[in-house]
Order: C-alpha cells, then structure tokens, then sequence
C-alpha cells in the first residue's frame, strides 16, 4: 500500500479503479476491525469528485476520505452582483462594512496536510436516547399526550417532533419510536465518543470535509442560487434537493443554518451553522446562509450565557465520527 497515494487526492484518483479497491480491502482488513465494505461508488459534486468505499459499522454507513495538502480558510471572494446587493441593503448599502463582516467571520487562509480517514457519513444527534413508548421518564411529561395524539393522527410519511430539551418522537410509516433527552458537557461527551474507539474531526479536517479545499465562500461556489430551493426558504412544496445530498467525499453535511456540526481539539468547536441566529434577526436567504459558508466562525460559541462547553449536547448540535488511518 502506497501512503502517498492516501495523502494525495489526485494520485488516490488517478490510480485504476480496481487497484484502489485492493488497497481499500487491505486497510480495512488490516486497521478496521467491524467496518465491512458495502460498495464502490464514485461521488462527484461542485467539481470535485472521489472514488471511494461505502463501509458499514454497526448500522451506521461511512466513506474512506483520502487525505491532502490544501489551503483552507478564505480572505477574499467573488460574489455575485445580485447576491452582494441584496446582502449590502443589510447594511445600509456600505459594501465595506459587509466584507469586514464577512471577513471576521471566516477562518484564516492557512495550508495543511490532512491525513486519511473513515468517516461517518451523516450527522447524527446528541443527547437523545431510545425509549419504549411506555417508558415512565416519557408518559409523565406534561406534553407527551398531545404529542404522541399529534403524531399518530398525523398524514405525514415521516416525521420527527421534538420538544426541547425533553424528548423527541419519530414516526416512520406506522411506527413511532421514542427518544428522551439527556444532556452533556463538552467533555463528557468527547470522553464517551473516544471510549468507543471513534473521535470527531478538528476544524482543519471538517473544512476539508466540507469543502475539499475550495476557495470559495460556499461549497458550492461565491453565490446564492435564487432558482434553488433551500431549507426555509422553499418556493414549492418539493423536497430541498440542493444542499442535503452527498458531496465529493460521499458525505451528507448539513448546510442547515441551525445545525452545528461538534469538532475536537480545536479552539472553534462548533462548524457548519449558527443556530439559526441570522435567519431569526431577519437576515433573511443571503445572511442567513451565510453560516453555511466551509469557513464561517461563529463567535457567539465562547458566549457564556449559551454555555455550550456545560452543556453541548442538544437540538442544534450534532456530532460526526471519525477514525484517522
């Protein structure tokens, strides 16, 4: 097994296919006990594209991401005009003060070396845990009642209703499974996600996750597409296929305003979202996505009021698991 060929995309994807499907048997034989291989499949998205495994460990799908030397972080940008007018109008027209607000919330423009990894290929949530319906810690919420009427009478396919910070119920077709929330401090839950042999991703992996080393201020390019559906801001009544499908490494990220992806060992702890902040301040499509952006820092995580390293569990934080080659 060559190692230059795992730290560099473009060797990883110039080699044959078949020869990178022996290499990939060969890691996970060797350094993956419990990962099986489901398929090949090659995932290609805003021009970036990668050959790679589906594996499956315990119900949950991940993706083998070759490593990298890219430049990340972002200090300049080429916006649309369309999108810098509507975006300026939220400040008064004074397109300097927007980039300075732009640019103070973006990570520095810096090159790494990203090593290989398995990693998970959807967000999943934290702090809720499996319950039976008839479990007591749920019947003896005030809300669950009208919630578990609400749910059972509802049309829906599927659906997900969740009251903070209590419990959620998730209907799939005729069935109805229960979650209850407990909550966890920053470290506690890093501590339980390393006992079981994964870690979370630092902020260098996950804008590499992310964007795969673009320069630009989305993942998909300078602009917000006006002709696109996006989450909140839909024109019909048609799923939002724009954001929420895989990426070039085979990943689902959330590209959701309101959703946090967890990161370790790194100062900024929280990518990928803003709580929602903008779009409720009126920010509207522009500002609101803005927090989409593979390189947007959001400062308001060291906020002592939120509390975050005390509790960072939640319904606006997810975690991503991870196992470096």
């Amino acid at each position: 097994m060559s190692v230059t060929q795992l730290y560099d995309r473009q060797a990883w994807n110039a080699l044959p296919k078949r020869e990178a499907e022996v290499i990939l048997h060969q890691l996970v034989n060797t350094q993956f006990p419990g990962f099986t291989i489901k398929r090949f499949e090659t995932f290609e998205k805003f021009g970036q594209r990668t050959y790679t495994s589906v594996l499956e460990y315990d119900g949950a799908e991940f993706v083998f991401v070759p490593g990298d030397t890219v430049v990340l972080g972002l200090d300049s940008w080429n916006m649309a005009t369309e999108n810098r007018n509507n975006m300026a109008a939220m400040f008064e027209d004074n397109a300097g003060e927007m980039d300075n607000y732009i640019r103070e919330r973006l990570s520095p423009v810096r090159t790494v070396t990203i090593g290989p990894m398995i990693v998970e290929r959807e967000y999943r949530p934290t702090g809720y845990f499996p319950v039976e319906l008839t479990d007591e810690r749920l019947t003896s919420d005030d809300y669950f009642e009208k919630a578990f009427a609400e749910v059972k009478a509802s049309t829906r396919e599927h659906w997900s209703y969740t009251v903070n910070d209590s419990f959620r119920l998730v209907k799939n077709g005729d069935k109805i499974t229960a979650w209850l929330y407990q909550g966890a401090s920053r470290e506690e839950l890093l501590r339980e996600i390393q006992a079981t042999g994964f870690r979370l991703p630092t902020e260098d992996e996950w804008e590499y996750l992310c964007g795969g080393g673009s320069r630009t201020l989305y993942p998909w390019g300078d602009a917000i597409d006006y002709d696109k559906d996006y989450l909140y801001f839909k024109k019909n009544d048609q799923p939002e296929i724009y954001l929420d499908t895989p990426n070039h490494f085979g990943l689902v990220i959330a590209n959701n305003p309101y959703r946090y992806e967890i990161m370790m060992d790194s100062e900024w702890f929280l990518k990928g979202g803003d709580g929602g902040c903008n779009l409720c301040g009126g920010g509207g499509l522009d500002l609101g996505y803005l927090s989409v952006s593979t390189y947007f820092r959001d400062s308001s995580i060291f906020d002592e009021d939120l509390n975050y390293e005390e509790e960072i569990t939640g319904d606006y934080t997810f975690i991503r698991r991870i196992k470096r080659v």
